[in-house]
């Protein structure tokens, strides 16, 4: 039995897609239910103060929520969620925000 490179390619293809698809519509479906229980997501900005200037990230409205009432480890570009008038910060949209900037600047860096 022979083996075909290109088709293999092209079902290693399919496989990426279905799961870049996949994770896509996971991802889709989790903001709607994040909206749907009114759930408000800010990148942080910058601090001025006792404030820190945040980005809805829905909006692009800039709004400023005072530093106490954040987390503790807050810094300047943390994704933050706020749900029921409590902030903390979204480890796994930081993590996947941090990983696409890091494959635009590899991409970059490539060309």
């Amino acid at each position: 039995m022979q083996l075909n490179l290109e088709s293999l390619t092209e079902s290693l293809e399919k496989i990426t897609n279905s799961r870049d698809f996949i994770d896509n519509f996971i991802n889709e479906i989790g903001e709607k239910l994040n909206k749907m229980e009114n759930v408000k997501e800010y990148t942080i900005d910058r601090f001025e103060g006792d404030y820190a200037v945040c980005e809805d990230r829905d909006t692009q409205a800039m709004i400023n929520i005072k530093r106490e009432n954040l987390p503790k480890n807050i810094k300047e570009g943390s994704i933050i969620k706020c749900k029921n008038n409590e902030y903390y910060i979204d480890e796994e949209k930081q993590n996947e925000e941090s990983n696409r900037i890091k494959e635009k600047m590899d991409k970059l860096w490539k060309n």
